[in-house]
Parts: structure tokens; sequence; C-alpha cells
């Protein structure tokens, strides 16, 4: 039986979805370490470990390199962003600045649908748990509620230029943490750390709140650059 091709604008509808799921898949797997920084990222290999067709896997894997999670080298493919302690400390005062101001504004313009976004994102945050068992690697639900927390924090700024600068900072710093995991010992719980930023915010106190957000990270690049500058043998030993 002769079987009916689906009109253009439909496979191109589905070329579309593929890459956005694969996209999230891969970005999720990089975040989490699953794909370490470095890692080959070869395209028939993707093929089979995602189940999509090179062509939606190519659109994914160039929106990251667009991100800056992903790499692509002349006649050599792509690869995972490799790490440095250069490029943690870049990262990480960047996102410094621009979480701070994109706080500031929140807390400036964020009305009580902003207030109640921020309490909601982080009672998820506080509930879900940050490890699998007993293991370093972190869960992806807490990963992704994370996440969503610094955005809430962030989400009265009024400004799309900032928040998409912001993302892409906050993504960058946060493959380190996976990293950092992965080469060291077991991170610290910080939900108490989140929940201070929270109340600074809820009191609108800017100067406080950015004071925390700014100690919060720079604990975050300290762990992880001491994790970036462990020798390899000894991270072994470790795992």
């Amino acid at each position: 039986m002769k079987t009916t091709e689906a009109p253009k604008f439909e496979r191109e509808k589905q070329v579309v979805t593929q890459s956005a799921q694969v996209w999230q898949r891969i970005r999720s797997d990089i975040l989490v370490g699953d794909l370490l920084p470095g890692a080959r990222l070869r395209m028939e290999d993707l093929r089979e470990r995602y189940g999509v067709g090179f062509s939606p896997l190519r659109e994914a894997l160039m929106r990251l390199e667009a991100e800056g999670l992903v790499l692509l080298r002349q006649n050599k493919g792509f690869q995972v962003l490799p790490a440095s302690a250069e490029n943690l400390r870049d990262v990480c005062a960047v996102r410094r600045e621009i979480e701070c101001l994109a706080l500031r504004w929140s807390i400036e313009r964020g009305d009580l649908t902003w207030e109640t976004h921020v309490v909601a994102a982080f009672h998820r945050l506080s509930r879900e748990t940050k490890f699998e068992g007993s293991s370093n690697r972190l869960s992806r639900p807490w990963v992704e509620a994370h996440r969503n927390f610094h955005a809430a924090l962030t989400s009265a700024s009024g400004s799309v230029m900032i928040e998409t600068f912001r993302e892409t900072a906050f993504d960058q710093s946060e493959r380190y943490v996976a990293l950092s995991i992965s080469n060291t010992s077991r991170p610290r719980e910080d939900v108490d750390e989140h929940e201070a930023i929270m109340k600074a915010a809820l009191a609108r106190d800017a100067d406080r709140a950015c004071r925390l957000s700014a100690a919060h990270i720079e604990r975050t690049m300290s762990k992880a650059e001491a994790a970036i500058l462990v020798p390899a043998g000894v991270r072994r030993k470790r795992r």
C-alpha cells in the first residue's frame, strides 16, 4: 500500500519539535554532568543515544553552541565546551554582576505576583532532593528547580536582554557545579543560602540580596575551581 507523505510544513514542524526536545535533553545532560566538559559529541553516537535524526541533532547542537555550552571545531565536529579555571572565573564574575543588576530591578519593580512566584519556586527547591540516592550525582528535578528559583528572583526585571544574558551565565556556571561534584567530595546543602536571598528580596533589601547572591556565587566558584585543579589521578581514586 502506498503511504501518503506528510505535507512539507508538517515535516518541518516535526523537525523543529524534535530539535527542541533533543536540545533540552543534551543541555540537561551537560548541566548534570552526564556529558562532561571537553567530551566529543559525535553525531552517530548522539543519534543512537537520543533516537533522533541528524537534522534535529545539528539544529540542537548549533543552538547549544550559540548558548556557549558546546563548541564547534573546524574539521573536528562538536564537543562540550572544555573547562578551565580562567573560564570559570570569567563566567562567575559576569554572572555575579548580571544577577545582581537583574535582582535589583526585580526588587524595585516586582509586585505581589512576583513575590508569590519567588516563594513558590523556593518551596519547590527546598522540597527537591539535591542528589540521586547516596551518589554525588545531582538529581535532574533539583537542577530544574534550582534554575527556576534563580529565574523567579529576577523575573520582574522587565528586561528580556538581561534575562537572556543571566540565563546564559547561569547555565555556564552550573556545568562547573556538576564537574566539581564528580571530581571531589559531596558538596554542601545550600538551601539556607537560597532562603536568605529570598527573604532579603521579599524584604526589598536590594543591597543585602545582592551581597548574599554574590557570596553564594563565590562559594560555588571556589569549590568548582578547587575541583578543576585536582590532579587526574586523584579524581580517579575518589570515584
